[in-house]
């Protein structure tokens, strides 16, 4: 008995850590669509271009976010930053997605 407890308590558990999972994907639409295997392959430069934002503000807040110390410039590769620190690039797309909503709230 004890063990099918464990069991249905463990089908529980699976089952909600799934619905949060979709739930959160659905928190993290972005205006532009892109596979984070191919945005680790784009200079900051592209990376802003596509989302229509200033590159060096967003490279600026890639560098402070992520507590960068290397050198880096718009036409840095982000696999390139990565070396340094392996971020996701799920938090580049959020990243640029702020900026952008910033810049639509001045405008």
């Amino acid at each position: 008995m004890k063990k099918e407890l464990i069991l249905i308590g463990l089908v529980l558990l699976i089952g909600l850590v799934g619905c949060v999972s979709e739930h959160d994907d659905e928190l993290h639409e972005h205006s532009v669509e892109i596979e984070g295997k191919d945005l680790k392959s784009l200079t900051v430069s592209e990376v802003a271009d596509l989302w229509e934002i200033d590159s060096e503000v967003l490279l600026s807040r890639i560098i402070i976010e992520f507590n960068l110390e290397e050198s880096y410039a718009v036409d840095t590769i982000l696999e390139d930053m990565r070396a340094e620190y392996a971020f996701s690039p799920a938090l580049i797309k959020d990243i640029a997605e702020d900026i952008k909503q910033q810049g639509e709230q001045h405008e």
